[in-house]
């Protein structure tokens, strides 16, 4: 009995599910076009789930934030027509995309390189923060992201590993004090698990 076992070849699998997968991640942003927060960081999450309606292509759902920060030194700042301030400045963007993903990958294998879609919407918050004062924006827009990325998963039936690289695009907008932002271009990558 033990040398049937033995001898009989197992199939496993590489994700914990071949139907569906989950990526939870670390996320790098470096915003582009960006006059009010253009700094580099990392301080950002994603979560994204899917089903695969056939081998090779996954529907599914997504939610992701990040912020950015940028430091101005002191300086004169026109608050309207008769009022200025001379103060040095720390600006804070804060966006929640989330929304539906279109993803295909390429084999169904241990190594699964992919493409996906992202569609949705996006919250952003814009804070001022200067002396001992702060002014704030926030609102909705819409949001697109295409990533290319793999899901690998190095053991059978555990946890792998995900890395992707993004652009995302959104329409949210920024007149905060004198500054007028239009739309939300970021590219960035992402780097985590894969279930």
């Amino acid at each position: 009995m033990l040398v049937a076992a033995v001898c009989t070849p197992s199939v496993s699998k590489a994700q914990l599910s071949l139907n569906s997968y989950f990526n939870v991640d670390w996320q790098f942003n470096i915003p582009l076009s960006n006059n009010f927060s253009n700094t580099a960081s990392g301080w950002g999450m994603n979560f994204e789930g899917g089903y695969y309606i056939n081998p090779d292509v996954a529907l599914g759902a997504f939610v992701s934030f990040h912020t950015n920060n940028k430091y101005f030194s002191r300086r004169t700042i026109q608050l309207n027509e008769t009022l200025s301030m001379n103060s040095d400045q720390q600006h804070q963007m804060f966006t929640l995309p989330f929304g539906l993903l279109a993803r295909y990958r390429f084999q169904e294998a241990d190594f699964q390189p992919y493409i996906s879609m992202k569609l949705g919407m996006c919250y952003a918050q814009f804070s001022n923060y200067y002396y001992i004062f702060m002014s704030d924006k926030d609102n909705w827009g819409f949001f697109m992201s295409p990533e290319l990325g793999f899901n690998y998963y190095p053991w059978a039936n555990g946890v792998g590993f995900h890395l992707a690289i993004y652009y995302s695009f959104a329409t949210n907008k920024c007149d905060l004090m004198s500054y007028d932002q239009s739309n939300l271009n970021n590219i960035g990558f992402r780097l985590g698990l894969a279930f």
